[in-house]
């Protein structure tokens, strides 16, 4: 480009540089100086806006999409040099730019889009949905927020009233493989077995109680499925009201901290495999079954709803060392002339089957009187602690006998255990 158009070029940018910033200012006399010349501000990027406060229980909304950050401003011009001195017929001096001109503006974002739906949440309420992602370049507009999950149900581990609607497990609705008899599974890399024992009409949406029992010390689950489920089976036939039931099998002659995660590993097969309804779960078990179904009662509440111990103790079995204090219906039964898993172990104030009772008597919100009431004489004698809360009775049964979970009363040809512990686990 020739010197002269340069110069025609670099007047005109000063021209418009004066209109947007002020009128510049040339040498009085003498040849002008060299036009200053601004660089262009830089092109705005997205900003980005704060998060979207949280709702309710709806969970939290969507982040908001960015808005832009402005472009920045030009560098000013140099002043021109100025002209040579007083000469006759020297030309004046051409204004340097006061300024350069300002950077761009930053273009319009578009629109963030809408943020997803939120899944439904477990417990009371659903997660949020993710946010609308954010518009690009300059000032873009946030995206919708999110919109709130549908409620779940319950967790299993809340609050539930007597006689709730049922919960149906994953297995619900799916026509299932699994059989009566004898199974095995892996568990802490162990294969474990165990018998299931599945309605003879099993309908797959039909959500089912499910009974976990446990043997006695050196003994079988066959033996607990020859008495029939510590004779649950007979009364939940009779009363219409079938069950799953399975009997755990001990790997050795009593149950170990390890039988907590078989627990865990048989439960979560049941429900991703068959129908069962998740808020009646209930285990039972005789002296060592006795045992671990205590122990299991004290760190599984949101899992067990409701527990029966037949001559149980808590001691000379794995006992969790923390645990949860959380309500769990319970309910146990002690002969009073039991020396295997006594009402209390000798002068012992903490071991016995009498500390079992007020252990979770005290949990469960109940009032626990200075002498509970215990068999003296005639039939057996079962005590419901007063003022627990209403989803979690809490019962001591003690009669005149030994070691033993088959008790008749004077007169009477009917095991009163089971048909105890069966009114007991069907207020539920």
């Amino acid at each position: 480009m020739t010197s002269g158009r340069l110069l025609a070029l670099v007047v005109a940018l000063g021209m418009i540089a004066a209109a947007c910033a002020g009128d510049g200012e040339g040498n009085p006399t003498g040849a002008g100086g060299g036009a200053g010349s601004g660089t262009a501000g830089t092109l705005g990027r997205g900003g980005t806006t704060g998060a979207a406060g949280t709702v309710g229980s709806g969970g939290t909304t969507g982040t908001a999409g960015t808005t832009g950050i402005a472009g920045t401003t030009g560098i000013a011009g140099t002043t021109g040099t100025a002209g040579a001195g007083a000469g006759s017929g020297g030309a004046t001096g051409i204004a340097g730019a006061r300024a350069g001109a300002g950077g761009a503006t930053g273009t319009a974002g578009t629109g963030g889009s809408a943020g997803t739906t939120g899944t439904a949440g477990a417990g009371a309420s659903g997660t949020a949905g993710t946010a609308g992602r954010a518009g690009s370049g300059g000032a873009g507009r946030g995206g919708a927020a999110g919109l709130g999950g549908a409620g779940g149900s319950a967790g299993t581990g809340g609050v539930i009233p007597l006689k709730n609607p049922a919960v149906p497990s994953a297995g619900c609705g799916k026509a299932t493989t699994v059989t009566t008899g004898k199974k095995t599974i892996t568990s802490t890399g162990q294969q474990r077995s165990y018998i299931i024992d599945i309605p003879t009409n099993y309908d797959m949406n039909k959500p089912y109680r499910l009974f976990y029992t446990s043997h006695w010390i050196s003994s079988t689950s066959e033996a607990v499925r020859d008495q029939n489920y510590y004779f649950l089976k007979p009364l939940a036939t009779a009363a219409n009201e079938p069950a799953i039931f399975v009997a755990p099998q001990s790997d050795g002659s009593t149950w170990q901290e390890k039988d907590h995660a078989l627990f865990d590993d048989i439960l979560a097969f049941v429900k991703t495999n068959l129908c069962i309804d998740t808020t009646r779960v209930f285990a039972t078990g005789f002296s060592f079954g006795g045992m671990i179904t205590y122990s299991l009662s004290v760190n599984h509440q949101k899992d067990i709803r409701a527990a029966v111990g037949i001559a149980p103790a808590n001691y000379n079995i794995y006992v969790p060392p923390t645990k949860s204090h959380q309500p769990i219906a319970w309910m146990q039964t002690t002969g009073m002339s039991d020396g295997t898993c006594p009402w209390v172990n000798g002068s012992s104030t903490t071991q016995g089957a009498k500390f079992i009772a007020i252990e979770h008597a005290t949990d469960n919100g109940c009032t626990v009187p200075a002498a509970i009431p215990t068999w003296t004489s005639g039939n057996h004698v079962c005590y419901d602690f007063s003022g627990c809360r209403a989803e979690f009775p809490t019962k001591a049964c003690t009669f005149n006998g030994g070691h033993t979970n088959i008790a008749n009363d004077s007169g009477s040809t009917t095991n009163w255990i089971p048909t105890e512990s069966w009114k007991f686990f069907t207020q539920f």
